[in-house]
């Protein structure tokens, strides 16, 4: 079994499960979603690391949205900060690459 395919089936139900279970899939339940499975990517040995980043990054923006909504702003530094982290991720292993070859 390819262990690629295997973290992107878990990191879909991830999301698949947090919008079954969250009712309406709030904006909550899916920044937490992406954020569980990019940590799952990050750990799970065979996956480019490029898709975990870019998960965090897709969390990280509805952490923020969240946290500006509801006036949060412990939560929107916090976020604020791992989304900067996530675009250093994500510029270091898909767009340097594809950029500077």
């Amino acid at each position: 079994m390819n262990l690629s395919l295997s973290a992107a089936g878990v990191s879909l139900g991830v999301i698949v499960a947090a919008l079954a279970f969250g009712g309406v899939g709030t904006i909550q339940h899916l920044a937490a979603a992406f954020c569980v499975a990019a940590g799952l990517l990050l750990a799970i040995p065979g996956v480019h690391p490029m898709w975990g980043f870019a998960a965090f990054f897709v969390g990280n923006i509805g952490w923020i949205y969240f946290a500006v909504q509801h006036r949060h702003l412990g939560l929107l530094w916090q976020h604020i900060v791992l989304l900067v982290l996530a675009l250093g991720g994500v510029w270091s292993w898909w767009l340097e690459p594809l950029v500077l070859g």
